[in-house]
Order: structure tokens, then C-alpha cells, then sequence
């Protein structure tokens, strides 16, 4: 006797379905004209000072690894929820996050990683690490490349 039939296939497709569309989920983003050492610096400053509009951070601990060039992330945020004709509700969100200074193969370019080591929803995951690679292109200065000179 099988422990696969008809009762038990859907059952084992959603869960399976669901494990693998809400996993742990990573977003990348290539930085043209910088150098290692600067997307590194930018890395862990941006990893260690976040900035949120609506959130309040409870905690936020950062592990850095020079030699791997690997960050992880425990972050604690809060928030109070007021909208009209509602009672105000507290919200509560937990990350844990993997950055990692990785390249880009095709484009022989340094890459930043972003990868939530938990499980959630995707687009919150896409959302927290576009927030991230936004703050830190505010701390790198343009590229060489990118530098526009003036001429008298």
C-alpha cells in the first residue's frame, strides 16, 4: 500500500507549493564603477544604521565578516498602526538577513546579495532590500565613471 494516493496528493502539493514559493528569498543588485572596498564600507554602515520612516528599531544586531565579506542581520522593529474609525494596533516585524559582496559573472561587476534567511512573503523581502540598496547608494559618492567635470 502506497502512502501517495488521491486523499493524500493535494494535501502534499500545497504544502509543497508553499514551502518552496515562500522560502527564503534573495534580491541582487549590481553597483557598475565602484570598488569592492567602497561597496563594503557602504555595506555594513547601511547595515548598522538603518533608517525607516514608519518603524521604530527595537534591535539591531549586525555581524560583519571582513574576510568573507558577509553581513548578517537580526533586526526588531515596531510600529503603532493608527487608521480612521479603528482602534490603534501594534505591529511587530523580525527579520534576518544575509548580505553578501559577491560578482556578477556576466557583467564582471560587484553585486550586493540580499537574502532573507526566513521564511515570509517575497514582495516584503523585495521591499526591505530595494529600502537597503537605496540607503546605500546615499553613502557611496557617484563613480569615477559617472563623475561629471566642469570646464571653465
Amino acid at each position: 500500500m502506497s502512502i501517495f494516493n488521491r486523499h493524500t496528493a493535494l494535501p502534499i502539493a500545497c504544502i509543497a507549493f508553499i514551502a518552496t514559493s515562500t522560502g527564503c528569498t534573495t534580491r541582487s543588485q549590481v553597483f557598475e564603477g565602484y570598488s569592492n572596498d567602497q561597496l563594503w564600507t557602504a555595506m555594513v554602515a547601511t547595515a548598522k544604521a538603518p533608517q525607516y520612516e514608519d518603524w521604530k528599531i527595537v534591535e539591531n544586531d549586525v555581524a560583519a565578516n571582513d574576510s568573507t565579506r558577509r553581513i548578517e542581520v537580526y533586526r526588531l522593529i515596531k510600529r503603532t498602526v493608527v487608521t480612521p474609525y479603528a482602534p490603534a494596533r501594534p505591529e511587530e516585524a523580525e527579520w534576518r538577513f544575509e548580505i553578501v559582496l559577491a560578482l556578477d559573472e556576466d557583467l564582471q561587476q560587484p553585486m550586493v546579495d540580499f537574502t532573507a534567511r526566513q521564511v515570509t512573503v517575497p514582495a516584503h523581502v523585495w521591499k526591505e532590500a530595494d529600502a537597503y540598496f537605496a540607503q546605500m547608494r546615499t553613502r557611496l559618492t557617484p563613480p569615477a565613471a559617472a563623475a561629471v567635470t566642469k570646464t571653465p
